[in-house]
């Protein structure tokens, strides 16, 4: 006993120097924003500056564009945006909007505005947020998720992508990200369109939940997979599908009274509970094939340890502990909070992949060869970053941030290393709307940060 508290000590020791955490009352979370917040604080002038350019930013039909320059349009991302571009460019007819759902995005965008006329009462945040509630319900899929980048003519979906679209994702908090959004619509204006949607796109996701209890990158066709398998159909943590699925069906479980949409997120957290790496390399790699070992995905995506997946399998351990009470999600968060709090390749920042065994950070080009540094690998790809690592390291030393440095980010946003030469985020002057969103739903967070995790689950806790 006196070796697991000599360790606990240690390791808040060394999460404190690296996140500079404040302790907060244990009852501030309960209270509300006027209550931490005085009307003329810095902090709610800055958020509310940022909610003003999200309203200025969104389409007049609803959603958020991905950034482009003046007078060209917006460069796809995807394969068959990219192909439809091609073909219908020559011939004047791409005059398609492309709206952004991968998160930071327009789910993303729609939760912001809802904390935001809940905190501050401007109508414009909550009309802004529903018309793009309204979009997201019209561009829903057959499948009833969506899609990571969607073309759009006003209100609605070009006429061909809902039958030539052949994926469905749910990486990059894109259907999760817009269930959530939807079921906050709902809470606020009780409207059922937004309701229905959202059970529409949880019966999607229950449907795609593998038998190891995770979940895939996204959902190909039935015929697409039994021609040939892709890292795509694996059991993944990869940019938060499988954790972003937890979140979201706790979410909805409570929302909607629907105890059996916990019980599928404990499959899944059950999953990363089993996945995690032995110590003291505590962390989680970010996909796995079906016996449980650690998978490839794209070229420069070989077998590591990854610190941002990481980061999302304890927020969904986290998630879990909370709403079902069961301790047995807190000791892989404290294990790999350990593992995290010894990795930083800088203060402050992380490398995205470790050597197993070693612990050497990894960068990858594109002919599956490790290279020596960020710059010498694939681009673009975040190699490095916080991760939101220090956001929530301090959120388990059951601290409150010091303002927005610790202010956790939202799904999506990697961070950016520390910089001290780096001129502070404008959201007026900034050109990508995603970056705005992003600062935004981070703002938001610490307007009113998430509460402290259960007191198991604390490193203050001894365990």
């Amino acid at each position: 006993m006196r070796g697991r508290w000599r360790s606990a000590a240690i390791l808040a020791t060394a999460l404190a120097l690296s996140v500079g955490v404040a302790r907060a009352a244990e009852d501030d979370h309960d209270l509300g924003v006027e209550d931490l917040l005085p009307d003329d604080s810095p902090l709610l002038a800055d958020f509310r500056v940022a909610l003003d350019e999200l309203v200025a930013r969104a389409r007049p039909d609803g959603g958020w564009e991905f950034s482009t320059l003046p007078g060209e349009r917006v460069h796809p991302h995807t394969y068959p945006l990219r192909m439809a571009e091609r073909i219908a460019s020559p011939f004047g007819l791409a005059d398609w909007d492309i709206v952004v759902v991968r998160s930071p995005g327009t789910p993303s965008a729609v939760l912001t505005l809802l904390r935001g006329y809940r905190d501050l009462g401007d109508e414009r945040y909550l009309e802004t947020a529903q018309r793009a509630g309204d979009l997201l319900v019209a561009l829903q899929l057959s499948t009833g998720g969506w899609y990571s980048e969607m073309p759009v003519r006003g209100r609605g979906p070009v006429w061909w992508f809902g039958w030539t679209s052949l994926h469905t994702t749910i990486d990059d908090d894109v259907t999760p990200g817009a269930i959530r959004a939807l079921l906050a619509l709902w809470r606020a204006t009780r409207q059922d369109a937004y309701r229905d949607a959202a059970e529409r796109g949880i019966a999607f996701l229950l449907e795609q939940q593998l038998p190891t209890g995770a979940w895939p990158l996204g959902a190909r066709p039935r015929w697409k997979q039994r021609l040939w398998r892709s890292y795509e159909d694996r059991s993944t943590l990869n940019d938060g599908a499988t954790t972003q699925t937890i979140v979201t069906l706790l979410m909805a479980g409570d929302l909607l009274g629907r105890p059996e949409l916990e019980k599928a997120a404990r499959r899944g957290g059950d999953w990363i509970v089993r996945s995690q790496h032995a110590p003291p390399q505590s962390g989680w790699a970010q996909q796995y094939e079906s016996d449980g070992t650690p998978a490839p995905a794209r070229r420069y995506e070989r077998v590591a340890l990854a610190s941002w997946e990481t980061r999302y399998a304890m927020e969904a351990l986290l998630a879990l502990a909370d709403a079902t009470g069961d301790k047995k999600y807190c000791a892989p968060v404290l294990a790999a909070a350990r593992w995290l709090a010894s990795t930083p390749i800088a203060p402050g920042c992380w490398a995205r992949f470790y050597a197993l065994e070693t612990n050497t950070p990894l960068y990858f080009n594109e002919r599956r060869e490790a290279v020596g540094t960020p710059s010498e690998a694939h681009q673009p790809y975040d190699w490095t970053g916080d991760f939101g690592i220090p956001q929530f390291l301090a959120r388990l030393l059951g601290g409150q941030p010091s303002g927005v440095e610790l202010a956790e980010r939202a799904p999506g946003d990697p961070g950016p290393c520390p910089n001290p030469s780096a001129a502070p985020f404008d959201p007026r002057t900034a050109h990508d709307p995603r970056h705005v969103i992003a600062w935004a739903g981070r703002l938001a967070n610490a307007v009113e940060p998430p509460p402290p995790p259960p007191e198991a689950c604390r490193v203050s806790s001894g365990r």
